[in-house]
Protein backbone atom coordinates (compact mmCIF):
# COMPACT_ATOMS: atom_id res chain seq x y z
CA UNK A 1 0.00 0.00 0.00
CA UNK A 2 2.75 2.50 0.92
CA UNK A 3 4.46 1.94 -2.74
CA UNK A 4 0.96 2.45 -4.44
CA UNK A 5 0.40 5.77 -2.27
CA UNK A 6 4.34 6.97 -3.25
CA UNK A 7 4.12 6.55 -6.63
CA UNK A 8 0.55 8.70 -7.08
CA UNK A 9 2.17 11.20 -5.17
CA UNK A 10 5.00 11.18 -7.92
CA UNK A 11 2.53 10.51 -10.60
CA UNK A 12 0.89 13.69 -10.28
CA UNK A 13 4.26 16.04 -11.49
CA UNK A 14 4.54 13.58 -14.64
CA UNK A 15 4.46 15.62 -17.29
CA UNK A 16 1.53 15.53 -19.87
CA UNK A 17 1.21 13.38 -23.19
CA UNK A 18 2.46 15.94 -25.54
CA UNK A 19 5.20 17.22 -23.34
CA UNK A 20 8.78 16.27 -22.94
CA UNK A 21 10.31 12.91 -21.62
CA UNK A 22 9.79 12.63 -17.67
CA UNK A 23 13.02 11.16 -15.94
CA UNK A 24 11.47 7.95 -14.16
CA UNK A 25 12.63 4.88 -12.42
CA UNK A 26 9.93 2.31 -13.13
CA UNK A 27 10.62 -0.90 -12.42
CA UNK A 28 12.58 -3.06 -15.65
CA UNK A 29 14.20 -6.57 -15.68
CA UNK A 30 13.12 -10.09 -15.05
CA UNK A 31 10.43 -11.97 -16.68
CA UNK A 32 8.27 -9.00 -18.33
CA UNK A 33 11.43 -7.80 -19.78
CA UNK A 34 12.68 -10.56 -21.69
CA UNK A 35 11.57 -10.76 -25.19
CA UNK A 36 10.21 -14.43 -25.98
CA UNK A 37 11.39 -15.78 -29.14
CA UNK A 38 10.00 -19.41 -29.44
CA UNK A 39 6.41 -20.50 -29.34
CA UNK A 40 6.71 -21.76 -25.64
CA UNK A 41 8.33 -18.75 -24.78
CA UNK A 42 5.68 -17.11 -26.49
CA UNK A 43 2.71 -19.16 -24.74
CA UNK A 44 4.36 -18.78 -21.43
CA UNK A 45 3.85 -15.27 -21.84
CA UNK A 46 0.25 -15.58 -22.71
CA UNK A 47 -0.23 -17.94 -19.98
CA UNK A 48 1.22 -15.19 -16.91
CA UNK A 49 -1.13 -12.90 -18.41
CA UNK A 50 -4.35 -14.87 -18.09
CA UNK A 51 -3.19 -15.34 -14.87
CA UNK A 52 -2.98 -11.63 -13.74
CA UNK A 53 -6.16 -10.20 -12.21
CA UNK A 54 -6.80 -6.94 -14.38
CA UNK A 55 -8.96 -5.03 -11.70
CA UNK A 56 -5.90 -5.75 -9.40
CA UNK A 57 -3.55 -3.31 -11.51
CA UNK A 58 -5.71 -0.06 -10.36
CA UNK A 59 -6.61 -0.74 -7.15
CA UNK A 60 -9.50 1.26 -5.73
CA UNK A 61 -7.19 2.96 -3.65
CA UNK A 62 -4.99 4.63 -6.43
CA UNK A 63 -8.08 5.76 -8.54
CA UNK A 64 -9.27 7.25 -5.21
CA UNK A 65 -6.58 9.62 -5.42
CA UNK A 66 -8.31 11.13 -8.86
CA UNK A 67 -11.97 11.63 -6.90
CA UNK A 68 -14.62 9.56 -5.40
CA UNK A 69 -14.61 5.73 -7.03
CA UNK A 70 -18.76 4.80 -7.85
CA UNK A 71 -18.07 1.40 -9.40
CA UNK A 72 -15.28 -0.69 -10.75
CA UNK A 73 -16.38 -3.32 -12.73
CA UNK A 74 -15.16 -6.53 -14.13
CA UNK A 75 -16.76 -6.22 -17.67
CA UNK A 76 -14.70 -9.00 -19.13
CA UNK A 77 -12.37 -11.86 -18.14
CA UNK A 78 -9.41 -9.36 -19.60
CA UNK A 79 -10.87 -6.33 -19.25
CA UNK A 80 -12.13 -4.06 -16.02
CA UNK A 81 -13.75 -0.62 -16.30
CA UNK A 82 -14.17 2.47 -12.89
CA UNK A 83 -16.13 5.17 -12.98
CA UNK A 84 -14.83 8.21 -10.87
CA UNK A 85 -16.62 11.17 -9.72
CA UNK A 86 -15.09 14.94 -9.64
CA UNK A 87 -16.17 17.46 -8.37
CA UNK A 88 -17.32 20.64 -10.43
CA UNK A 89 -17.59 17.70 -13.89
CA UNK A 90 -20.65 16.06 -13.88
CA UNK A 91 -19.39 13.41 -16.55
CA UNK A 92 -16.38 12.82 -13.79
CA UNK A 93 -13.24 10.26 -15.39
CA UNK A 94 -14.33 6.93 -16.84
CA UNK A 95 -11.02 4.28 -17.45
CA UNK A 96 -11.29 1.13 -18.89
CA UNK A 97 -8.25 -1.15 -18.97
CA UNK A 98 -7.37 -4.83 -20.74
CA UNK A 99 -4.93 -7.06 -20.84
CA UNK A 100 -3.38 -9.15 -23.54
CA UNK A 101 -0.39 -9.47 -25.77
CA UNK A 102 1.12 -8.38 -29.40
CA UNK A 103 1.67 -12.11 -30.76
CA UNK A 104 -1.52 -11.28 -32.81
CA UNK A 105 -1.22 -11.97 -36.75
CA UNK A 106 -2.37 -7.90 -36.62
CA UNK A 107 -0.41 -5.91 -33.61
CA UNK A 108 -2.74 -4.04 -31.77
CA UNK A 109 -3.39 -0.46 -33.37
CA UNK A 110 -4.46 2.98 -32.25
CA UNK A 111 -5.31 4.87 -35.23
CA UNK A 112 -3.48 7.85 -35.80
CA UNK A 113 -2.30 9.95 -34.45
CA UNK A 114 -0.02 8.46 -32.12
CA UNK A 115 2.53 10.32 -29.74
CA UNK A 116 5.83 7.40 -28.17
CA UNK A 117 7.02 7.55 -24.94
CA UNK A 118 8.71 5.52 -22.61
CA UNK A 119 7.88 4.40 -19.35
CA UNK A 120 11.01 2.31 -18.07
CA UNK A 121 11.48 -0.42 -20.59
CA UNK A 122 7.85 -0.65 -21.49
CA UNK A 123 6.78 1.43 -24.93
CA UNK A 124 3.79 3.57 -24.12
CA UNK A 125 1.87 4.65 -27.08
CA UNK A 126 -0.39 7.73 -26.87
CA UNK A 127 -3.67 8.49 -29.07
CA UNK A 128 -5.08 12.22 -27.68
CA UNK A 129 -8.73 13.38 -28.67
CA UNK A 130 -8.76 16.56 -28.06
CA UNK A 131 -11.54 18.99 -26.64
CA UNK A 132 -12.25 20.15 -30.10
CA UNK A 133 -12.80 16.70 -31.64
CA UNK A 134 -16.21 16.73 -33.68
CA UNK A 135 -17.04 13.17 -32.19
CA UNK A 136 -18.64 13.80 -28.76
CA UNK A 137 -18.28 9.99 -27.96
CA UNK A 138 -14.46 10.29 -27.81
CA UNK A 139 -13.96 14.27 -26.55
CA UNK A 140 -11.34 14.61 -23.92
CA UNK A 141 -10.58 11.15 -24.51
CA UNK A 142 -7.00 9.23 -24.79
CA UNK A 143 -5.97 5.87 -25.40
CA UNK A 144 -2.53 4.50 -24.20
CA UNK A 145 -1.13 0.96 -24.99
CA UNK A 146 1.73 0.03 -23.26
CA UNK A 147 4.17 -2.83 -24.40
CA UNK A 148 6.63 -4.83 -22.57
CA UNK A 149 9.50 -6.33 -23.69
CA UNK A 150 8.31 -9.37 -23.62
CA UNK A 151 5.62 -9.11 -25.92
CA UNK A 152 2.54 -8.45 -23.33
CA UNK A 153 0.38 -5.67 -23.52
CA UNK A 154 -1.71 -3.03 -21.36
CA UNK A 155 -3.96 -1.33 -22.91
CA UNK A 156 -5.91 1.63 -21.16
CA UNK A 157 -8.67 4.42 -21.80
CA UNK A 158 -9.79 6.83 -20.23
CA UNK A 159 -12.17 10.28 -20.62
CA UNK A 160 -11.65 12.73 -18.50
CA UNK A 161 -12.54 16.72 -17.79
CA UNK A 162 -9.14 17.93 -19.17
CA UNK A 163 -6.13 16.50 -20.04
CA UNK A 164 -7.19 12.78 -20.47
CA UNK A 165 -3.42 11.48 -21.31
CA UNK A 166 -2.07 13.41 -17.95
CA UNK A 167 -4.12 11.17 -16.69
CA UNK A 168 -3.71 7.69 -18.53
CA UNK A 169 0.17 8.29 -17.60
CA UNK A 170 -1.17 8.92 -13.58
CA UNK A 171 -2.92 5.43 -13.96
CA UNK A 172 -0.37 3.77 -16.22
CA UNK A 173 2.84 4.16 -13.54
CA UNK A 174 0.33 2.84 -10.75
CA UNK A 175 -0.30 -0.03 -13.08
CA UNK A 176 2.68 -1.06 -14.50
CA UNK A 177 4.19 -1.24 -11.22
CA UNK A 178 1.29 -3.77 -10.38
CA UNK A 179 1.79 -5.40 -12.85
CA UNK A 180 5.01 -6.52 -12.07
CA UNK A 181 3.88 -8.00 -8.91
CA UNK A 182 1.66 -10.02 -11.19
CA UNK A 183 -1.06 -10.26 -8.77
CA UNK A 184 -3.20 -13.43 -9.17
CA UNK A 185 -6.75 -13.67 -9.06
CA UNK A 186 -9.00 -12.60 -6.88
CA UNK A 187 -6.16 -9.94 -5.50
CA UNK A 188 -8.84 -7.14 -6.15
CA UNK A 189 -12.59 -6.93 -4.69
CA UNK A 190 -13.54 -6.07 -7.59
CA UNK A 191 -12.98 -9.17 -9.96
CA UNK A 192 -15.43 -11.93 -10.68
CA UNK A 193 -14.24 -15.91 -9.88
CA UNK A 194 -15.81 -18.09 -12.44
CA UNK A 195 -15.60 -21.24 -14.28
CA UNK A 196 -13.99 -19.44 -17.25
CA UNK A 197 -11.41 -16.82 -14.67
CA UNK A 198 -7.83 -18.02 -15.90
CA UNK A 199 -8.85 -20.51 -17.89
CA UNK A 200 -7.06 -21.24 -21.69
CA UNK A 201 -9.88 -21.63 -24.39
CA UNK A 202 -7.29 -23.06 -26.38
CA UNK A 203 -7.04 -25.78 -24.14
CA UNK A 204 -9.66 -27.47 -26.19
CA UNK A 205 -7.87 -28.00 -29.31
CA UNK A 206 -5.61 -30.93 -27.40
CA UNK A 207 -9.06 -32.82 -27.22
CA UNK A 208 -9.85 -32.45 -31.02
CA UNK A 209 -6.69 -33.85 -32.31
CA UNK A 210 -5.60 -30.01 -33.78
CA UNK A 211 -2.81 -27.62 -32.93
CA UNK A 212 -3.28 -23.65 -32.39
CA UNK A 213 -0.27 -21.35 -34.15
CA UNK A 214 0.47 -19.27 -31.17
CA UNK A 215 -0.82 -16.10 -33.29
CA UNK A 216 -4.17 -17.27 -33.09
CA UNK A 217 -3.93 -17.85 -29.01
CA UNK A 218 -5.91 -14.76 -26.82
CA UNK A 219 -6.31 -14.17 -23.44
CA UNK A 220 -10.37 -15.35 -23.75
CA UNK A 221 -10.48 -16.44 -27.38
CA UNK A 222 -8.82 -19.18 -29.67
CA UNK A 223 -8.99 -19.51 -33.32
CA UNK A 224 -8.58 -22.93 -34.49
CA UNK A 225 -9.06 -25.61 -37.48
CA UNK A 226 -11.53 -28.25 -36.48
CA UNK A 227 -12.47 -30.82 -39.31
CA UNK A 228 -11.49 -28.24 -41.84
CA UNK A 229 -13.47 -25.46 -40.75
CA UNK A 230 -12.05 -22.41 -38.90
CA UNK A 231 -13.49 -21.85 -35.18
CA UNK A 232 -13.17 -19.02 -32.64
CA UNK A 233 -13.85 -19.97 -28.81
CA UNK A 234 -14.71 -17.09 -26.99
CA UNK A 235 -15.05 -16.81 -22.86
CA UNK A 236 -16.92 -13.91 -21.68
CA UNK A 237 -19.39 -12.22 -19.74
CA UNK A 238 -22.65 -11.08 -21.44
CA UNK A 239 -26.23 -10.15 -20.41
CA UNK A 240 -28.45 -13.22 -19.75
CA UNK A 241 -31.35 -12.72 -22.00
CA UNK A 242 -29.40 -12.21 -24.83
CA UNK A 243 -28.62 -16.02 -24.68
CA UNK A 244 -31.68 -17.25 -23.52
CA UNK A 245 -33.78 -15.60 -26.13
CA UNK A 246 -31.83 -17.60 -28.65
CA UNK A 247 -33.00 -21.27 -29.72
CA UNK A 248 -32.57 -23.89 -27.54
CA UNK A 249 -29.41 -26.46 -28.76
CA UNK A 250 -29.35 -29.04 -26.64
CA UNK A 251 -28.24 -29.77 -23.08
CA UNK A 252 -24.87 -30.41 -21.98
CA UNK A 253 -25.13 -31.49 -18.21
CA UNK A 254 -27.22 -29.52 -16.01
CA UNK A 255 -27.05 -26.36 -18.13
CA UNK A 256 -28.42 -25.43 -21.93
CA UNK A 257 -26.51 -24.41 -24.98
CA UNK A 258 -28.24 -21.90 -27.12
CA UNK A 259 -28.07 -21.52 -30.83
CA UNK A 260 -28.05 -18.35 -33.19
CA UNK A 261 -27.76 -18.06 -36.54
CA UNK A 262 -24.86 -15.65 -38.67
CA UNK A 263 -25.24 -13.87 -41.57
CA UNK A 264 -23.48 -16.66 -43.32
CA UNK A 265 -26.19 -19.72 -43.42
CA UNK A 266 -23.23 -21.98 -42.66
CA UNK A 267 -21.84 -20.16 -39.71
CA UNK A 268 -23.98 -20.71 -36.33
CA UNK A 269 -23.01 -19.30 -32.94
CA UNK A 270 -23.56 -21.77 -30.00
CA UNK A 271 -23.44 -20.12 -26.70
CA UNK A 272 -23.59 -21.55 -23.01
CA UNK A 273 -24.03 -20.24 -19.37
CA UNK A 274 -21.41 -21.77 -17.20
CA UNK A 275 -21.88 -20.58 -13.55
CA UNK A 276 -24.29 -18.16 -11.72
CA UNK A 277 -24.86 -14.54 -12.52
CA UNK A 278 -22.24 -11.94 -11.54
CA UNK A 279 -22.55 -9.71 -8.11
CA UNK A 280 -24.58 -6.87 -9.86
CA UNK A 281 -23.83 -4.04 -11.32
CA UNK A 282 -24.30 -0.45 -13.21
CA UNK A 283 -24.38 -2.73 -16.65
CA UNK A 284 -27.69 -5.00 -15.69
CA UNK A 285 -30.49 -3.94 -18.12
CA UNK A 286 -33.61 -5.46 -18.95
CA UNK A 287 -31.33 -7.96 -20.58
CA UNK A 288 -30.79 -9.37 -16.95
CA UNK A 289 -27.33 -9.71 -14.72
CA UNK A 290 -24.23 -10.14 -16.79
CA UNK A 291 -23.41 -14.01 -16.53
CA UNK A 292 -19.70 -16.31 -17.36
CA UNK A 293 -20.70 -17.87 -21.08
CA UNK A 294 -18.97 -19.76 -23.27
CA UNK A 295 -19.45 -19.45 -27.32
CA UNK A 296 -18.13 -21.22 -30.12
CA UNK A 297 -18.85 -20.24 -33.69
CA UNK A 298 -17.99 -22.17 -36.93
CA UNK A 299 -19.89 -24.84 -39.15
CA UNK A 300 -23.26 -26.72 -36.91
CA UNK A 301 -21.78 -29.88 -36.40
CA UNK A 302 -18.31 -28.59 -35.43
CA UNK A 303 -19.61 -26.03 -33.56
CA UNK A 304 -21.54 -29.17 -31.27
CA UNK A 305 -18.18 -30.78 -31.01
CA UNK A 306 -16.41 -28.48 -29.94
CA UNK A 307 -18.66 -26.75 -27.45
CA UNK A 308 -19.01 -30.39 -25.54
CA UNK A 309 -15.44 -30.48 -24.95
CA UNK A 310 -14.54 -27.39 -24.04
CA UNK A 311 -17.87 -27.55 -21.30
CA UNK A 312 -15.94 -30.81 -19.85
CA UNK A 313 -12.75 -29.08 -19.63
CA UNK A 314 -14.70 -26.19 -17.42
CA UNK A 315 -15.41 -26.98 -13.47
Amino acid sequence: MRRILMLIAASLTAVACQGGQATDSMPEGGFWSTGAVSDDEKLAVIQKVRAIDVCALLPRESLAALGQVSEVENVQPDQCRANIAVDGHPGGIAATWSVGTSYGVVEPTMGEPVVERAMGDVRVLYRDEPSTSADPQVRDSCDARAAFVSGADLMLSVRAPQDACATVEDLLRIALVQWRDEPAHGSSPDSDRTAITGADPCAVAAFLGTRVPVADHGIATCRLTVDGHEAIVTFGYGPERSVTSATPAFAAGPGQVYRSEGAQSDITSLTAIVGPALAASAADSLLGPQVPTVRVTTDAAVAEKIMREALALLP
